[in-house]
Parts: C-alpha cells; sequence; structure tokens
C-alpha cells in the first residue's frame, strides 16, 4: 500500500500512534422533527385553550406548542378529539462538506457522521483536549475554533504541542471542515480549549493532570479529552490524586472521555478509563473489529475508530489509521496514526453534538451513545466491544423527544468473603410500562446477562472491584449505577483496613502494613516494579529482597 503520496501540494504520512496512549411500536422517534410542537389541521378558531405558535390558511394547519417531550402524548390527545395531528418534521439543507481528504477519513463514515451533521455539528459546544497541546502556527487546514488554552507542565498560557498527538487528536474533534481544504472534523462546529499536560515526549504527572482538569472545568469545558493513561497492567482503578479531580468535573456535568489503553491486554482499560465517572473508549479497525492494541475487559464502555496501520482493509491504498492533519517531527501533513487515542476523540465529539441541543449529564451522554450503539461481537455488552461502536445519527435522533425515558439504575452489594450478592430491583423506569433487562459486570472479567434484577457472584481473590448494572428498557433507553466494592476473603473478627484479605498484626494477623493493599506475606517483593519501590511488600522486614 502506498505509504506516503503528495496530494494537492500536502502529503499523506501513514504513522503508528506516537504512544500516548411513540408508542413504543410507532417508527417516529427516529425521525427529525422540531422539538416543543406539533401540526393539527384545524383552523385557529377550533382550537381555543391551545397555544398556538402559527395559523397557516392555505395549507390549513395550525401549529401547537407542547411541553418538549410531550410531542406524542400530545398527538395522542389531538387524535383523540377527531383531529389529524402530526410531529411538524424538520427538513434540512443537506450536509456535504468539500475537504478534499475527506473519502480517505473511512472512520467517519463507520459512525455516521456525515448524516449526523444534518443535525449538529457541536456549535456552542466547549471541549478541553488534556494532551501534548495545541499548535496552529502553519497549519494549511486547522481547527475552526480554539479557545486560549494553558500549559501546565511549564506553567505558562502557551500550550504549544511540540509532539503532535495533541494537535492530532483535536483535529478529529473540530477539525475544520466544509473549507475545501484538508480533512473534516466530527464536531467541527465545537471549540477547542487546548490544556497541555503531557510533555512533548508525551507524558505528565497525575498532580498535573488533576491541574488540568480543575483548570478546564473552571474555564467552561462541557467536556474533556484524555487520550492517555497508565498501562492497564498495573490494574490501577483509583488515584488519591486524580479522583477528586476527576470527581469535580463529574459534580459540575463535565463529561470525560478517556482511552481505554493499548496494551492488548484482556482484564480491565487502563486508568483513568476505568474510574466509573469516565467514558471508557476501545478502538476498532475498517473492519469494525477490535483494534489488536486495544484493551478490554472490566471499565470498557464503547468503541470507536482508531484504525490499524497494518492493514488496508477498505482498498483505498492507505494505511487503516485515523486520518487528520498535524505537526510532526517539525513537519506538517495528513498523517494517518492509529491508538485508543485516536478512539476516543470521536467519542467526546459525539458528546459534543449531543450536547449541542440537550443538556445532558455525563450518564445520560454516556448511556444515549451506549443505548444506540451498533453491537458487535456477542449479543449485548461484552467485554470486547463494551456496548458496541458509537452511531452519531442514532444517537441524536433517539434524544429525548423521542418521549422515551432512559430507565434508572441502582443496586446493593453484600458480601459473605469472597461471595457477593447484588440486587439491583431499586431500578426502574420512568415510563413505568417497559420490561427492564439486566446486564451485570462484575468487574473481574465476568459478565452476567442473565441472572436479571438479582445476582450471585463469587470472587477468586480478595481485591477492590468495580461493579457496574446496566439496565435497559428495550427502547433504546438505558441507565447505568457503578459502584466500587471492597472483596476481602479475611476471617470474622480480624481487622483487613486494606482489603487485601490478611488481617492485621494488630488482630492477630500478619499484614504488616494494613492501609496498602499491596503489602502482605507472600505478595512479590523483588521482580518489576514491586522489587524497585523501596516498599517491603512481602513484610520479611527487608525492603526490595
Amino acid at each position: 500500500m502506498n505509504r506516503l503520496v503528495n496530494l494537492l501540494g500536502g502529503g499523506l504520512l501513514s504513522l503508528a500512534t506516537v504512544g500516548v496512549a411513540a408508542p413504543h411500536a410507532a417508527a417516529l422517534p427516529n425521525l427529525p422533527f422540531i422539538p416543543g410542537q406539533i401540526v393539527v389541521q384545524a383552523d385557529g378558531a377550533a382550537l381555543s385553550g391551545e397555544e398556538l405558535i402559527r395559523v397557516l390558511p392555505r395549507a390549513g394547519l395550525a401549529v401547537i406548542a407542547v411541553e418538549p417531550g410531550q410531542e406524542l402524548a400530545a398527538l395522542a390527545r389531538q387524535r383523540a378529539l377527531g383531529r389529524r395531528a402530526m410531529l411538524n418534521l424538520q427538513a434540512t439543507a443537506f450536509a456535504e462538506v468539500n475537504d478534499p481528504y475527506r473519502a480517505l477519513q473511512w472512520h467517519l463514515d463507520v459512525i455516521e457522521a456525515a448524516p449526523a451533521w444534518d443535525l449538529a455539528n457541536g456549535a456552542g459546544v466547549l471541549v478541553a483536549v488534556l494532551d501534548t497541546g495545541l499548535v496552529r502556527s502553519g497549519a494549511s487546514d486547522g481547527i475552526g475554533c480554539v479557545e486560549a488554552g494553558r500549559d501546565i507542565v511549564n506553567d505558562d498560557d502557551d500550550p504549544s504541542d511540540g509532539n503532535g498527538h495533541g494537535t492530532h487528536v483535536s483535529g478529529t474533534l473540530a477539525q475544520a471542515t466544509d473549507n475545501g481544504v484538508g480533512v473534516a472534523g466530527v464536531a467541527y462546529g465545537a471549540c477547542i480549549l487546548p490544556v497541555k499536560v503531557l510533555s512533548d515526549q508525551g507524558s505528565g504527572g497525575f498532580a498535573g493532570i488533576a491541574e488540568g482538569i480543575y483548570w478546564a472545568v473552571d474555564r467552561g469545558a462541557q467536556v474533556i479529552n484524555m487520550s492517555l493513561g497508565v498501562s492497564a497492567r498495573y490494574g490501577i482503578t483509583n488515584d488519591p490524586v486524580l479522583d477528586p479531580a476527576l470527581d469535580y468535573a463529574y459534580g459540575r456535568g463535565v463529561t470525560v472521555v478517556a482511552a481505554a489503553g493499548n496494551d492488548s491486554y484482556r482484564r480491565n482499560v487502563s486508568y483513568p478509563a476505568i474510574y466509573p465517572t469516565t467514558i471508557a473508549v476501545g478502538a476498532t479497525d475498517a473492519r469494525n473489529q477490535l483494534a489488536p492494541y486495544s484493551n478490554r475487559g472490566t471499565g470498557l464502555d464503547l468503541v470507536a475508530p482508531g484504525g490499524d496501520n497494518s492493514r488496508d482493509d477498505n482498498g483505498d491504498g492507505y494505511a487503516d489509521g485515523v486520518l487528520q492533519e498535524s505537526r510532526y517531527n517539525g513537519s506538517w501533513n495528513y498523517y494517518f496514526f492509529q491508538g485508543t487515542s485516536m478512539a476516543t476523540p470521536h467519542v467526546a465529539a459525539a458528546a459534543a453534538l449531543l450536547l449541542q441541543h440537550e443538556a445532558l449529564s455525563p450518564d445520560q451522554v454516556r448511556d444515549r451513545l451506549g443505548a444506540t450503539a451498533l453491537d458487535l461481537g456477542s449479543t449485548g455488552y461484552d467485554s470486547s466491544y463494551g456496548n458496541g461502536l458509537i452511531q452519531l445519527l442514532s444517537a441524536l435522533s433517539a434524544g429525548a423527544v423521542s418521549g422515551n425515558a432512559n430507565p434508572v439504575a441502582s443496586f446493593q452489594a453484600s458480601c459473605d468473603a469472597l461471595l457477593c450478592q447484588f440486587d439491583g430491583s431499586a431500578s426502574y423506569d420512568p415510563d413505568s410500562s417497559d420490561t427492564l433487562t439486566y446486564a451485570w459486570d462484575f468487574g473481574d472479567g465476568t459478565i452476567d446477562n442473565i441472572s436479571g434484577a438479582s445476582a450471585s457472584h463469587e470472587f477468586t481473590a480478595a481485591a477492590s472491584y468495580v461493579v457496574t448494572l446496566k439496565v435497559s428498557d428495550g427502547q433504546n433507553g438505558m441507565g447505568s449505577a457503578q459502584q466500587s466494592l471492597s472483596v476481602t476473603s479475611a476471617a470474622a473478627g480480624c481487622t483487613d483496613a486494606d482489603g487485601d484479605g490478611v488481617c492485621s498484626i494488630a488482630s492477630g494477623g500478619t499484614d504488616c502494613d494494613d492501609s496498602d493493599p499491596n503489602v502482605y506475606p507472600g505478595h512479590n517483593d523483588t521482580r518489576g516494579r514491586w522489587g524497585r519501590d523501596g516498599v517491603d511488600n512481602d513484610c520479611d522486614g527487608v525492603p526490595d529482597a
């Protein structure tokens, strides 16, 4: 396949990622209509008592104002009175963009980007990109809207990108589109808020990332994209430095989207993607198959195109990476990158499209995208594809105006040693008439789509697990709830404050540090990071030996 070709004076470079990581039977809800109104075939005089928006005498129609989200109920009420009533379907100019390299962006086609642009482009939504920064000078295409950002790494107001990763990610989100130049962005009407939390070498500390989150939230970001993380193989599910910042964003209604990671790991995704308040994104290729590098397992929410530069399955003569403009090694060009870093901004952009027209919480954004995703792999939620591949038009078309409310998920857990009981019977559907189905993810790689509202699960080891319950109503509505569950195999009466399954010395056990779950007799203290952390992980009295 062609790896480098000059087109229109520019180049297309194939490059691997740079290492940062109605009534329910009706089909009406899927049609685009104007919310908050219906059309009735009647003259104004026959509609006394109704709030009339407009009377159209030549057409013999009247437009009536109704409560947004109650359009279908209003139709039923008017029809019961013997009147012909309809939704006010909305026509738009068809969105055809003229960016010359758009045809090479297969990753926009598989997520329904083009038809979604007839409904939304992200206008008015501020998306913070926490990454290696953003470079604008010298770009032939560029980002359509950029707000003044911040460099946390160097403590200044110039978040320049000396790596290329952050600029590429920002392009997928909001590249200037329909300007006759280069490529297109998914939410090209959105504004980017660049926050440099990673150095030009592509790494950064949790403290700086936490500061970047606080800064972005305080500047009004509605979505935060984090194409970064720690290797999933460390098994990190929470962190005292970064968790409060993620909670701060969630508490203020900011949707945080994070990369699942590129470790080819099957047990869990990376942190912070695995954190309950974030949307964790895995990567697919041009065949809609899971990319070989993409992490799977506990914590995965959705997948989006991340590419595979070793393949050309669409036969366009180029590697199947994600194509965007960036400056890499000091050179501006259009590059094919691959990775969950590239998948993540597709989902952040999807959130921006939804938020352009609806005030949704982070949970509602995740649930909407999940409920309308293209189901891949095993039927329903699975640990490889999560809830599936995002579908933008479907997500936008299943809005609040559909008349179907999302169910509310809730559950309680109780454990006797490693055996835990889960009760999700408190979950409910505001529509009351829908039959709910339940999917449990116990956080150890086990998925249960069979048990229903109540489930039982025996864990194999004492540890902390993130348990997720997803409740679906069969009408594209979904709700979810998560809990962090500490499971211990310790005998009754002992103290095991850190949940590692070993009683503290003070309570008659052998755990020499009951505040650290990675310290107990028998823990590895000589290999890998445990052999150089300066901690006596195995309680033999000698650190790292």
